[in-house]
């Protein structure tokens, strides 16, 4: 510490030696002095001699930021004998400590002890430093305890290094009772840091948000069953900011459950009629939450231009797949704004309307149905050979009499009748006719024909 108040001394009095030489008082530089407010008398005899004089610097900030305003502080001298001094000269001093700054850097404006107008300190350019010379009081004369005030203000310029510097504040006082060869001291302030920093930079003002549009959801359903068919609905944007809009329609999901998006079938139609998929997609701030935007096929961004006051209704549908999780969800209609200049995006979203998603109805397999009993019999007919109609006699007994059946000859092939045909499922061709003899037929039993035929589902 001692070491650095030596090192700001030896500097201040040597810019204080200086300007007091020009002065035409001669000062020769003391071998140690006080680091405290004070003064030192330098006389010719190399011995210090302490000024009846202290001078006080008052108000000066530790900060001045390059390029700023001035800042305003006050050097006060104080008589502290008890008899009249004269004051011959003050200066205001600014001792650079390895920063680099140079006295044009800087600007010092004051008003004397008794004026009222701000002038221009006096430049000491033979000076080592930055010096300042300042006129005399009005009254240089200073009672015993009597003070006298400079308002000082300081400028520092935009180009000024950074760093730290070490500003003072001199009087030379002459003393009428001491000899002429010890009349005369230099009245020294302290030496208060001063550090200066490089000007911030104005702060750019946060954008102001884009004005957005009204969104609504019309004619959401209560309720869908995974599986089932998509319902329609509508998303209604209305322009009320009094200006026109850039907007980009979207729908969020916001349910308990969160919703993959694999499970959703959500389509919006374009103005042409066409239905297209909406995209999918995520918010890293709502990860439970799943967007869709309304897209078109190349999959880049439909910008709509909502004029003024104007209201735009999309026609959308949803449905879900049937293994979509069944419980209570909730959507809503967002418009996000495009920025204009000096904007920032902003989003404006509907209520959110809730609805339900219903699981799947399963279909039970039909019950196994028991084999009918056979119905008991007193007398079981015999079961004669089929006799070739040609070879039967009136006196044979009759097929239907006994209970079997009559099959026929089987007739000439016909061409099939018109109209819609079903899928082949296979068991020969269609156009074959199938003979069933009377003992196949019981021994198969009485059973129904089924023929099957694909439905291709959309």
């Amino acid at each position: 510490m001692g070491l650095k108040l030596r090192t700001r001394h030896r500097r201040f009095l040597a810019a204080t030696a200086a300007v007091t030489l020009a002065s035409g008082v001669a000062v020769v530089e003391a071998p140690a002095v006080s680091a405290a407010s004070g003064a030192v008398a330098t006389p010719q005899g190399g011995q210090a001699q302490p000024s009846p004089v202290t001078v006080a610097l008052a108000g000066l900030p530790g900060t001045v930021k390059t390029g700023g305003a001035p800042v305003e502080f006050t050097g006060t001298l104080k008589n502290t004998a008890d008899h009249p001094v004269d004051v011959a000269a003050a200066t205001f001093v600014i001792a650079d400590t390895g920063t680099g700054t140079k006295q044009s850097q800087f600007k010092l404006e004051y008003q004397a002890p008794g004026g009222t107008q701000w002038q221009d300190a006096k430049v000491n350019a033979a000076s080592v430093g930055g010096v300042w010379e300042l006129g005399r009081p009005a009254v240089p004369h200073l009672a015993a305890g009597a003070e006298a005030v400079y308002r000082l203000r300081l400028t520092v310029a935009a180009d000024a290094p950074a760093g730290r510097v070490t500003p003072g504040f001199t009087a030379v006082v002459s003393d009428p009772t001491l000899p002429p060869e010890q009349r005369v001291s230099t009245a020294l302030s302290g030496y208060p840091d001063l550090v200066i920093t490089p000007a911030v930079a104005p702060t750019t003002p946060a954008p102001t948000p884009a004005a957005t549009p009204d969104a609504r959801l019309d004619g959401l359903p209560a309720a869908f069953t995974a599986g089932g068919e998509p319902k329609p609905f509508k998303l209604v944007f209305v322009n009320n900011s009094g200006r026109d809009l850039r907007i980009l329609p979207a729908i969020v999901f916001q349910g308990a459950t969160e919703l993959p998006s694999e499970a959703v079938r959500f389509d919006f139609r374009m103005v042409g009629g066409e239905w297209l998929e909406g995209t999918p997609g995520g918010n890293s701030e709502h990860p439970g939450w799943l967007y869709y935007g309304l897209r078109t096929g190349d999959k880049s961004t439909d910008v709509i231009l909502l004029a003024k006051g104007e209201t735009r209704t999309i026609d959308v549908r949803l449905s879900f797949t049937k293994d979509a999780p069944a419980g209570a969800q909730s959507l809503a209609a967002l418009a996000g704004s495009l920025p204009g200049a000096g904007e920032s995006g902003a989003e404006a979203s509907s209520p959110k309307a809730g609805f339900t998603i219903e699981a799947a109805a399963t279909t039970a397999p039909p019950a196994p149905t028991s084999p009918a009993a056979p119905t008991p019999t007193t007398a079981r007919p015999s079961i004669a050979p089929v006799v070739p109609v040609t070879q039967a006699t009136s006196a044979e007994p009759s097929p239907v009499a006994i209970g079997m059946p009559v099959v026929a000859a089987p007739a000439p092939a016909q061409a099939p009748a018109a109209g819609p045909r079903l899928a082949s499922t296979g068991g020969g061709s269609a156009s074959e006719p199938m003979a069933i003899t009377g003992a196949v037929a019981i021994a198969l039993g009485v059973g129904t024909l089924v023929v099957a035929r694909r439905r291709k589902h959309i």
